[in-house]
């Protein structure tokens, strides 16, 4: 039986915890915050002393009585009111990430000597000092609800945030921003995706202390995203031994069988089957922690071996059917993850901390001819080893200097790994979109080659209090180094579709080629992707904020940030170059009443995008991007093409051009007026306390671009593409080819060296020749939030409506899947905007969010964890265009129009009819409830527990998006359009075990 002491001690400090669950996070980080408020306070100071670590300061009051203690590392603190030595009040208190805990003490003078007594003592739940948005989670709340064990699975805890399309992984939308509009840190170190934006490195969830969720209003010292910032920190050792074992299966036979569709409005031939599907993890962990130097040195160090497998049908895309089997395999010690922390308390001023983990995994990927309609298993056709992951390092220092400056240091580096090795080389990829399929490759296809991103960082904040102003400033460096080669297997890639009579292929500089055999015709077309190289980004930034206390009630945080941003090729050469204006981050609170029971608040703030290294990679790594269109006779035994005949004679003519393997140079890729991507986003909102149980929060949110930087690819940047702001005149230097409209285009100077040619400046007019429409996204949110909590039940409900709509969605593009942050085919061509405004494919009008957990007992806890969230809108994308003018469409993309034949072979009977985007109606809603159960116990001394997560509970398995695309060519529609793709995840139960002692 445990000693009932320590279980009130762990109820407390649930209960403490519990509040800060979507309490309005602070811009500075774990501070301890309050006031003395008595008729004396003369010699008065206060001390915290960290229960788990003895870590502690100790500082003077102010002459207001008041006292801060600022940047404590997060966890539990004994607060010590002293007067000349002598102790006259004691309270408890918990410090979190990113969040101010106030404590208040009263007190009154006892005699003529002025002696004082604490007449009392509180904890606010609300910090009304702080002006941002967003949550704050620990270990105790993840514990008591049956939450996912990745980072994402947190931040959609979070008002505002919304699950991202399954073709970008398990990511997450913040405020209407795209996917990969997010940054992510981890003990201070940026983790985020640099090659695409897509994702964070994670730990394992044992290893996480503490997560911030930042849905909005984020201080000067968050940059480098436009959506939302999640910051988290990992376990440290305490002055108390512990060793801790996990052990978490996800059975596949506990898992319900998932779902089926055809195309054909649900008659035809199966489009996705993923009934048969196969998961399997099993999860270990190991820790231990405790003190080199008991008050002085600690260390905390966990290994995850883990054990991931998988079998699911694969190898589809928009206009064919899954055709592959495909099982992954993940175990054994190429899949152990280790992680260490070491805090040394140099003194009570110093404070200097070790962050490193390994996430290093190999996966072997095996596939299999898969015959989908009648679920046949062929043979093996070839495999991969997949390499993912890396290593992590990073060194922190925090140094108080005085009372009144804080000095805190970071240096660290990152190594990541994205390598695809093939074991059959001999067989192309291969894609036949014909409604009647024969060509088959021999094997999987894809391509290979080096691929791996390194990221050296280093950060210096300095923050000096100033009577009322808490100043701070800082500096940021990054280095983004990568590697990418890519080869595809065989040197090339077909896709067999079928061209209607009448109907063209379009070039980069007019019609290629016209089907004028009065009937369908058979092609094929080969697009050869190549090269890559090394090539990096280096990116500073510069910021400076004024926490500035008005009143007792009143707090403006007054911030700056200016961010730059470098790109260069492969070759050495400058390839971007960005220098934000100055971004303002201003912020308010006021507590009308001044008892810390109700705020209001508001932000205004700008933030800006850098420029990913895929983007480099595209444009300046040596990547050569051709695709050429081929008649043919039969598809060979190795699905290439037999008696291939370009359309139009010869290859030269019959080819478009994506990207060339010659490397531009700054003048050339970049418009001399170019802006880096921006948003201005607007707070407004109020929280209150409606009594010691209930607490209520509103708040508004509007988002805006206010630049959009994306690649201009049309007839007058051509052969390359040009980074410029849609809607505005753009110049540009050429590079040996002269386009003035109408297909006019002359060749001179230096051709094709990938330097700008002298006296070649041109400012091409938006309205006649570029003809891009200004860019156009926008948010507006109102969110309700509702929170309860006793020592027993804690709940929180939240009510998000939400429009997000414009004519492009950011960074990526959810509706076809296309993962190329900031490059995507947006903007490449005017025909591509044609249609392009309405609801965007992140839009989630009405979101409905309930979680919570209820102790039965101090050893027995049930959680909960409900989403019910209206569907997303859908489209019906075409290949057609009213227009086959050069200068409007080029040489691929989906449009929003389609061709209807009216059944017949005459073009004269062809309607090209335009769908605006949405215009195809949206996804059903979506609802899931996941319960959770756990149950501490303990054997021969060993606090032990067991738990039953349960997913999806009623196995409501709706759809969450269909395939899009309407037609494969002008006229010729595509049998798979809106066949379902994707599904809530099928019922399935996590079984948990720990030991600690």
């Amino acid at each position: 039986m445990r000693n009932n002491i320590s279980k009130t001690f762990k109820r407390s400090i649930a209960a403490i915890a519990v509040t800060t669950v979507l309490g309005m996070t602070s811009a500075s980080a774990d501070d301890l915050v309050g006031r003395i408020n008595g008729s004396s306070t003369a010699g008065v100071t206060v001390k915290a002393v960290n229960v788990d670590t003895g870590t502690q300061r100790t500082v003077s009051i102010d002459e207001d009585g008041s006292y801060r203690l600022a940047k404590m590392p997060s966890g539990n603190y004994k607060i010590t009111v002293m007067q000349n030595g002598v102790v006259i009040a004691e309270d408890d208190a918990r410090a979190s990430l990113g969040r101010n805990t106030v404590t208040n003490f009263d007190v009154a003078a006892t005699d003529d000597t002025e002696v004082i007594q604490v007449v009392g003592s509180s904890i606010a739940t609300i910090d009304v000092s702080s002006s941002d948005a967003g949550l704050v989670v620990g270990e105790i709340e993840i514990d008591r609800m049956p939450i996912a064990r990745n980072i994402t699975a947190v931040a959609l805890l979070a008002p505002g945030v919304v699950q991202g399309d399954s073709a970008f992984g398990n990511t997450a939308s913040f405020g209407g921003a795209s996917v990969a509009e997010n940054v992510c840190y981890i003990n201070g170190m940026e983790v985020t995706n640099t090659r695409q934006g897509l994702g964070c490195g994670e730990l394992p969830f044992e290893f996480y202390k503490e997560f911030q969720v930042k849905t909005g209003g984020y201080s000067a010292k968050y940059g480098r995203a436009t959506g939302g910032a999640i910051n988290a920190t990992a376990k440290s050792g305490t002055n108390n031994w512990e060793f801790g074992a996990t052990a978490s299966f996800t059975p596949d036979s506990l898992r319900s069988e998932s779902q089926m569709s055809r195309g054909d409005g649900g008659v035809g031939k199966v489009y996705r089957d993923a009934s048969n599907d196969e998961f399997d993890t099993t999860d270990f962990t190991f820790s231990v922690g405790g003190p080199i130097i008991e008050d002085k040195l600690f260390f905390y160090a966990l290994v995850n071996p883990r054990d991931v497998s998988s079998a699911v049908t694969s190898g589809g895309g928009r206009t064919t059917p899954d055709d592959e089997w495909s099982t992954r395999d993940a175990s054994g010690g190429d899949n152990i993850f280790w992680g260490a922390t070491i805090d040394w308390d140099i003194s009570e001023d110093h404070r200097l901390s070790y962050f490193g983990y390994s996430n290093r995994s190999d996966t072997t990927l095996d596939i299999y001819a898969y015959d989908l309609e009648n679920s046949v298993l062929g043979a093996r056709s070839g495999g991969f080893l997949q390499k993912r992951g890396g290593d992590t390092h990073s060194l922190s220092y925090t140094g108080y200097i005085t009372d009144d400056l804080i000095v805190t240091a970071m240096a660290g580096r990152i190594e990541t790994e994205y390598e695809n090795t093939p074991d059959n080389l001999l067989c192309p990829s291969v894609t036949d979109s014909r409604d009647n399929p024969t060509a088959v490759s021999c094997g999987p296809g894809g391509s290979f080659g080096a691929n791996n991103d390194e990221n050296t960082q280093f950060a210096l904040d300095i923050e000096y209090i100033l009577g009322d102003h808490t100043i701070t400033a800082g500096y940021e460096y990054q280095e983004r180094d990568s590697s990418r080669i890519n080869r595809p297997i065989t040197g090339h890639s077909y896709t067999y579709y079928t061209l209607e009579a009448g109907a063209d292929i379009q070039g980069d500089n007019g019609v290629l080629y016209t089907n004028n055999t009065g009937a369908e015709q058979d092609i094929v077309s080969d697009r050869i992707f190549d090269g890559g190289g090394s090539f990096n980004s280096e990116i500073a930034a510069y910021y400076i904020e004024d926490k500035w206390q008005v009143t007792d009630n009143l707090v403006l945080n007054l911030g700056l940030r200016i961010d730059e941003f470098e790109n260069w090729g492969t070759t050495g050469k400058l390839l971007t170059s960005f220098e934000t204006d100055v971004a303002p981050r201003l912020g308010f609170s006021w507590d009308p009443t001044g008892d810390g029971e109700s705020k209001f608040y508001g932000t205004l703030g700008q933030y800006y995008l850098p420029v990913a290294n895929n983007t480099v990679y595209r444009a300046a790594s040596g990547v050569s991007d051709t695709t050429t269109h081929y008649t043919f006779s039969q598809p060979g035994a190795d699905g290439a093409p037999e008696g291939a005949a370009p359309v139009s004679g010869t290859i030269a003519n019959s080819q478009t051009v994506g990207s060339v393997a010659t490397i531009p140079e700054k003048d050339i890729f970049q418009a001399q007026e170019a802006d880096p991507f921006s948003k201005i986003e607007y707070i407004l909102g109020y929280e209150t306390m409606l009594n010691e149980e209930f607490t209520l929060a509103v708040k508004g949110t509007y988002r805006t671009v206010d630049t959009a930087l994306d690649d201009y690819c049309g007839a007058f940047s051509w052969p390359y593409c040009v980074l410029l702001n849609p809607g505005e005149d753009s110049s540009w230097y050429k590079d040996g080819f002269y386009y003035n409209g109408n297909g006019d285009l002359t060749v001179d100077g230096d051709l094709f060296d990938g330097s700008p040619d002298a006296g070649s400046l041109t400012t091409h007019s938006n309205d006649s020749q570029i003809m891009l429409p200004e860019a156009k996204n926008e948010y507006y949110a109102l969110e309700t939030i509702v929170k309860y909590n006793t020592d027993s039940l804690s709940m929180t409900l939240s009510y998000s409506w939400s429009h997000s709509y414009g004519n492009f969605e950011g960074a990526v593009k959810s509706d076809i899947g296309q993962a190329d942050a900031g490059i995507t085919q947006d903007f490449d061509f005017p025909a591509l905007m044609d249609g392009a405004n309405g609801n965007q494919a992140n839009d989630r009008r009405h979101v409905f969010k309930l979680y919570g957990s209820y102790s039965i007992t101090d050893d027995w806890i049930v959680g909960w964890n409900s989403t019910l969230a209206s569907g997303r809108p859908l489209s019906a994308f075409g290949k057609s265009y009213p227009s086959d003018n050069p200068d409007l469409f080029g040489g691929y993309g989906d449009t929003f129009y389609t061709t209807d034949t009216n059944g017949t072979d005459d073009e004269a009977d062809d309607v090209i009819n335009r769908l605006p985007r949405g215009a195809a109606g949206e996804t059903s809603w979506t609802f899931k409830v996941d319960l959770s159960s756990s149950y501490a116990f303990e054997i021969n001394g060993i606090d032990m527990e067991a738990s039953i997560d349960i997913f999806n509970v009623f196995d409501i398995q709706t759809a969450t998006t269909q395939n899009e695309l309407w037609e494969t060519s002008p006229g010729n529609q595509n049998q798979y359009y809106g066949a379902d793709a994707t599904w809530q995840t099928p019922r399935y139960v996590r079984v948990g075990f720990e030991a600690r002692f």
